[in-house]
């Protein structure tokens, strides 16, 4: 009697796991070269910034940045009274903004308005901001074009709207320090 062979081996039925290796051993060499790819990056970029932080220029004060700007804008040509109008709202906006710490720039003009009549301001600085604002919106979005002499005078109302504002509150910290 002879032993009964198989003609064929017998068929695996499933899952190979073989590949299941193979399949691991790929994703975690991506995963390898993914972190060491965010690893170099960020130590570029570690290796770019400045070491020593005590050269860099400090900021200006919002009083100067805002006067520095109010100068930029007088010396420019007057050739679209509304871009001249929204850059002068938007010094007006900055400073007061940076001088409180609000985020005026991206307020609405009512917006604004009601969020400085919180502000510990003159009621007459208050007015005279809210009477600006009123004034200049329809320059701005409405398409009217201002008077050349009224231009002038509004940047120098500005001007000293903001040394007032400035005055008072360095008056006001001097009072505190006492």
């Amino acid at each position: 009697m002879q032993d009964i062979h198989d003609i064929r081996p017998p068929v695996p039925v499933g899952f190979d796991p073989m590949i299941l290796k193979i399949i691991f051993m790929v994703l975690g060499g991506i995963l390898v070269l993914v972190l060491l790819f965010f690893l170099v990056k960020k130590w570029l970029k570690k290796r770019k910034q400045p070491q020593d932080l005590k050269h860099l220029p400090q900021p200006l004060a919002p009083y100067a940045a805002a006067l520095k700007e109010l100068d930029l804008l007088s010396q420019r040509e007057l050739l679209v009274p509304r871009l001249f109008y929204f850059d002068l709202t938007a010094v007006l906006r900055k400073y007061i903004g940076r001088s409180f710490g609000i985020n005026a720039i991206e307020m609405t003009s009512q917006e604004f308005i009601k969020h400085m009549n919180r502000l510990d301001l003159v009621k007459t600085v208050k007015t005279d901001i809210s009477l600006f604002l009123n004034r200049s919106d329809p320059f701005k979005y409405a398409g009217t074009s201002p008077e050349k002499d009224g231009v002038k005078a509004d940047l120098l109302f500005i001007r000293e709207l903001i040394h007032q504002i400035e005055k008072n509150q360095t008056s006001k910290k001097n009072e505190e320090e006492q």
